[in-house]
């Protein structure tokens, strides 16, 4: 359903330390009295495989649409997907049944979508996002994702919670804690040639995975002026004032941005764009405290 990232997800659903999106198994390191074992994700997942084979698609799908069927056990449920990003089962968000969410950009989910299908294609199967966890008062923590191809066009997964993604005090004591999503609900873009024309940023959200101390890494989709939703990946760096930092994003974008207190972040960036103009822009981020 995370991140960005994979921005998983509610889509059920992974990061790693670098706050990149991953699509490799792992072993949980979190107590096992907390959480749910590696083992136990993959074994409920090929359960529901031969579920499939079985019963069938049309009731296999009935039943893990069930929000009290077999296969929803605590914080495991089954979900599933086309291979063109449309949900066909999803018992904790029913709602998004028969939505397509390839492009969906909170919590990553479209990242994690793409990502998932190329993973159970090849026959990995694994993926990690940052998401919200619905079961401990919606804290984002990390999520691995286990997904197996059913055939040509669709496949089922499920995912586990790994951990809070809130790092110790002691590594946040020196600078602003930053873990969470942002939201932008303003901003401006500014192309610049022989004129200047200036236009809005649109849709804005960025979500801090992780933090080492004076450096933050995480995921940041937004709209595109054509209104295509881009993706990308961030590090940013606290500047020794401990309230400006600078940022670099996977295309090689420079930002820089100001916290005007605890929850506002103020972001500034630009872009050499191509042979037609040069880009800029600004935008206020909000930390998401609903979340």
């Amino acid at each position: 359903m995370l991140l960005l990232g994979l921005s998983l997800i509610s889509a059920g659903c992974m990061q790693s330390g670098s706050g990149v999106t991953v699509l490799t198994p792992e072993t949980t390191t979190v107590s096992q009295a907390q959480y749910t074992s590696n083992e136990t994700l993959v074994a409920f997942v090929e359960s529901a495989i031969a579920y499939v084979k079985e019963n069938g698609k049309e009731a296999a799908l009935a039943e893990f649409n069930d929000p009290n069927g077999s296969f929803v056990r605590g914080e495991l449920y089954i979900y599933a997907y086309d291979f063109n990003g449309t949900t066909l089962a999803h018992p904790v968000n029913p709602e998004k049944v028969g939505v397509n969410r390839l492009n969906e950009t909170e919590g990553g989910v479209g990242i994690f979508l793409r990502q998932m299908n190329d993973a159970v294609r090849n026959g990995d199967g694994f993926g990690r996002i940052a998401y919200i966890n619905p079961t401990r008062d919606r804290m984002l923590e990390s999520k691995l994702a286990y997904g197996v191809q059913v055939d040509d066009d669709w496949w089922l997964g499920s995912g586990i919670y790994t951990g809070p993604l809130d790092l110790p005090a002691a590594a946040l004591a020196d600078y602003p804690e930053m873990i969470g999503i942002w939201r932008a609900d303003s901003g401006a873009v500014y192309f610049l040639n022989d004129t200047i024309e200036k236009m809005s940023a649109g849709e804005n959200t960025w979500v801090v995975t992780a933090q080492d101390d004076r450096v933050i890494s995480g995921f940041k989709t937004f709209s595109l002026p054509d209104g295509t939703v881009e993706n990308q990946t961030f590090v940013g760096i606290f500047n020794p004032d401990r309230e400006t930092i600078s940022f670099i994003d996977r295309p090689g974008g420079w930002a820089t941005g100001s916290l005007a207190d605890q929850d506002t972040l103020f972001i500034a960036w630009t872009n050499p764009g191509d042979d037609t103009a040069t880009m800029a822009g600004a935008l206020t981020l909000h930390r998401d405290n609903t979340v």
